[in-house]
């Protein structure tokens, strides 16, 4: 509708403008050219309406730009207040206890968290569960990436003898087959950097149903692997 209305404002602007006289005397050509003041108002109109939707354009354009800035800024703010409040009500999961800074012998301070790895014992899972429970612990467990290496660099310190003695975490699947647990209910993490191989391509856990119980594997620097719950090992507590 607007391209019309603009061809039909320039047919007008052609048909009243004057005309400019002949070329040659005694011949009347069909259509006289346009008067030169004429043709260059027209094109200014015309230059002037392009210019006049260029700007339109711009300034939606500026528009736009502005409410998308606006709109990452708020995603930005409710990320952040997300993480505030998952750090609240979920980081203290992994925290030392609430009785004290400073954790009492025969336990070590790693990180957030107060851990006994008692390499004199050679217990079962469920044994060595009643071992930590004799201290008012239970079996270890983490979440994260951070928390696993500060476990390992204590286990390696504690095992400085470098004894072939595995560990026991907190870990099974025997209520469910497949779904590892932490003794706290959680999830445990799966694949890399917590579980190990076997023989350097099997992935860990795949033992199915005949090995239920997770221990670090010290044939596999201390990776997660699976082994029956009636294996023997040291106990890892944590309080």
């Amino acid at each position: 509708m607007k391209t019309t209305k603009l061809i039909l404002m320039a047919f007008l602007s052609v048909m009243t403008c004057p005309y400019s006289a002949a070329g040659d005397e005694g011949e009347e050509p069909a259509l006289p050219p346009l008067h030169l003041n004429c043709t260059q108002s027209l094109t200014d109109f015309l230059l002037l309406r392009q210019e006049t939707y260029l700007n339109r354009m711009i300034s939606a354009e500026e528009t736009t730009t502005q409410v998308l800035k606006q709109t990452l800024e708020t995603l930005v703010q409710v990320r952040d207040t997300l993480n505030e409040v998952n750090a609240k009500l979920g980081g203290n999961k992994d925290r030392k206890p609430d009785n004290g800074a400073v954790c009492q012998s025969p336990f070590t301070q790693v990180g957030e968290r107060c851990l006994l790895l008692a390499l004199q014992e050679k217990l079962t899972w469920a044994s060595a569960r009643q071992f930590c429970a004799g201290y008012g612990a239970d079996l270890a467990h983490f979440a994260d990436a951070n928390t696993f290496a500060a476990v390992l660099g204590y286990v390696n310190t504690i095992n400085f003898q470098r004894k072939d003695i595995n560990v026991w975490v907190g870990g099974t699947d025997e209520a469910v087959e497949d779904t590892w647990l932490w003794v706290t209910g959680e999830l445990m993490p799966r694949g890399p950097p917590f579980w190990g191989t076997y023989d350097g391509y099997a992935l860990q856990p795949n033992a199915g149903t005949s090995q239920n119980c997770a221990v670090l594997w010290k044939a596999d620097y201390y990776y997660l692997h699976d082994l029956p719950c009636t294996h023997k090992c040291a106990p890892l507590c944590q309080k």
